[in-house]
């Protein structure tokens, strides 16, 4: 039986409630994060992601890192990322038929240039430069 290195982690979740203030909402939140990181008002919350793999190598007491990456490719259901989204897009008649997510949420963009034969203003018809 081989022996193998790991090298474990989880996420530990810290937060930090700060107020700003701002004109945009997108204002607000780039100085709630500048906030945030420059005060010591930061509380550990009693949640903890699920355990994952940062690095591997085959042996035992290796070194499980190579020039800042795992030396053996960790597979996505271990990391921390997990499994990626599936997104399945299912086009017939130059009509998107059906469209499939598996293993999570996803944003889908659909953009079909080919529109001859539709009408201006055809309901969820949107046109653009292209």
């Amino acid at each position: 039986m081989k022996k193998w290195t790991v090298q474990c982690g989880f996420a530990a979740y810290y937060a930090n409630i700060v107020a700003v203030e701002a004109d945009t909402l997108a204002e607000a939140l780039e100085r709630a994060i500048v906030t945030a990181n420059e005060s010591d008002g930061w509380k550990p919350l009693d949640d903890c992601g699920p355990t994952f793999i940062d690095a591997v190598a085959e042996g035992d007491d290796a070194d499980p890192w190579r020039e800042f990456a795992s030396s053996l490719p960790v597979p996505p259901r271990f990391s921390e990322r997990g499994e990626p989204v599936a997104v399945t897009v299912t086009v017939s008649g130059g009509v998107v038929q059906q469209v499939e997510i598996e293993g999570g949420r996803a944003r889908v963009h659909v953009h079909d240039h080919d529109t001859e034969g539709a009408a201006p203003g055809t309901p969820g018809l949107h046109i653009d430069a292209a």
